[in-house]
């Protein structure tokens, strides 16, 4: 098998892995955030660094994605103020939970936590800080990965703690240890890195089981339409109107 096909046959092998596993925690989630809708209510979601901000993105402003999602995206810990920069502060205790606690949230409030690895030390901070505030967390990311880092690993907390221990609901988002997965003879490192489209496809299944749960509760869930669509700017103005005060990157 060539290597693109390796790399197809294990993408489709770890989404249906998601699809199968990880539809109670799924439908778990998705009730948490349907009772924040039906509060009229934000969600809040936190990808905390490098390529795990792209899971806040993927929340955000998207054609059928829920309007009421209010992203936090800190430059220092983004891959667009530095990359080195980027994994070098999310290894530094006492970051991630000065950008939680900017946050203001309190027991009725919801953050969800995108970290693909899920135990480097901005992402610990930023789960302690929520569970303080007493808001509830959902978490996405890799069981797998967190659990076979060492506990010394530089990366980690001084606590030792792994997100999935601190989330009221863990999706796992099945990246297997170090993200790669396709080796290529003559070349020590794997490429073929998974952890993007896993961590899209456990966040559109979010959005999908909340509109159905919102939907079954009778409930109108606050969808984006593109704007590139005829009627587009009509149909969002009335979300604009409820959620641009709310949503600083609105």
């Amino acid at each position: 098998m060539n290597p693109s096909d390796f790399f197809l046959s294990n993408i489709k092998t770890l989404l249906d892995a998601i699809q199968t596993d990880e539809a109670p925690t799924i439908a778990a989630a998705a009730a948490l955030i349907r009772d924040q809708i039906a509060a009229n209510r934000l969600v809040h979601v936190f990808g905390v660094s490098g390529h795990s901000v792209i899971g806040g993105e993927e929340f955000f402003w998207r054609a059928g994605g829920l309007a009421c999602v209010s992203p936090v995206f800190d430059l220092s810990l983004m891959l667009s103020g530095g990359g080195e920069k980027s994994t070098l502060l999310e290894r530094v205790p006492g970051v991630g939970d000065k950008v939680v606690r900017s946050l203001h949230l309190g027991p009725q409030d919801l953050l969800v936590i995108a970290s693909i690895y899920g135990m480097n030390a901005a992402t610990i901070d930023a789960a302690l800080e929520a569970r303080k505030a007493g808001a509830k967390i959902i978490a996405i990311t890799s069981r797998q990965h967190a659990s076979n880092t060492p506990p010394d690993f530089v990366a980690r907390h001084p606590s030792r703690k792994n997100l999935h221990d601190l989330a009221d609901v863990t999706i796992d988002n099945h990246v297997p240890h170090g993200d790669t997965i396709v080796g290529i003879p003559g070349q020590p490192q794997k490429v073929g890195a998974v952890s993007t489209m896993l961590v899209s496809f456990c966040i559109q299944s979010l959005v999908i089981e909340t509109v159905r749960q919102c939907a079954e509760a009778g409930l109108e869930a606050p969808v984006w339409q593109s704007a590139n669509t005829v009627g587009g700017d009509a149909a969002n103005e009335r979300h604009f109107q409820n959620y641009a005060p709310r949503i600083k990157a609105l």
